[in-house]
């Protein structure tokens, strides 16, 4: 079995602004940014992505599970922490001996909406929060049962409202929030898109990843959406499960991982 180093680094000063690096006992591993979910709620940390950190690390990936600020900080703080994190993530892996050439951004539910908005940086008007042109860019984004249509889920009301709280109102109230964070409503960077969603999923509806699979379409980017049956939300975080090994299969084919 690989021996995994495990470390925990703050990318800011705040209470929730850090990171846990799984690192592989192989010099050059690629680098897998995972964003955990939760419906952008504080009761949710980073450690319910331990299993599948542990999982990936094992498999020769180097992995930097991030933590963030939730709903209850108000609007843009979610944002604003997730942008922080990618780029210290991207930037600090090479003083732990990891090839960032060959990166790849996962996200499960609400870190799905994170991960697919991330890849939307480079587009955002000067002074949006998160904006960078120089953004970093993915050879792989994995979209796990994403809430990554922040309209079409404020208006379904889904998580009971949960959007609406992060983004400090309905779409109507506060519409140049939801045109500076709805990755459904922005331009996507290239790069390949794969979107994972089972069909027992009754926490976040499917019409979200279809939303977002047809928005990454229209962009011209190469995507695809794979239904797993019976599936429900929480099924990806087994890292045993048919949809996590599916999606360790397509990293190491995106990253060119060498066993």
């Amino acid at each position: 079995m690989t021996e995994i180093r495990r470390l925990r680094e703050a990318y800011g000063p705040g209470e929730r602004q850090f990171g846990d690096w799984f690192l592989p006992d192989r010099p050059g591993a690629p680098l897998v940014i995972l964003i955990h979910g939760g419906y952008f709620r504080p009761t949710y940390h980073l450690d319910i992505e331990e299993p599948s950190a542990v999982a990936l690390a094992q498999a020769g990936f180097a992995v930097w599970s991030i933590e963030y600020r939730t709903y209850e900080s108000g609007w843009p703080a979610t944002f604003e922490d997730v942008a922080a994190a990618v780029e210290y993530g991207v930037q600090r892996a090479v003083e732990h001996g990891v090839d960032a050439s060959r990166k790849a951004l996962c996200g499960h539910s609400a870190g799905g909406a994170l991960a697919q908005w991330v890849t939307s940086r480079r587009h955002l008007p000067a002074g949006a929060p998160g904006a960078n042109p120089q953004a970093a860019s993915f050879d792989l984004v994995v979209l796990s049962a994403p809430v990554a249509c922040l309209t079409l889920a404020s208006t379904d009301h889904l998580g009971n409202g949960a959007v609406d709280t992060l983004m400090g109102g309905r779409p109507e109230d506060v519409p140049d929030r939801y045109d500076m964070g709805d990755p459904a409503l922005l331009t996507p960077d290239p790069g390949r898109r794969l979107i994972l969603h089972g069909d027992a999923d009754v926490d976040v509806l499917m019409t979200q990843s279809e939303c977002i699979r047809d928005h990454l379409v229209e962009h011209g980017i190469d995507v695809e959406l794979i239904v797993l049956p019976g599936d429900d939300h929480f099924r990806i975080l087994d890292p045993t499960s048919e949809v996590s090994l599916l999606r360790q299969q397509a990293l190491a084919a995106a990253l060119t991982l060498q066993r």
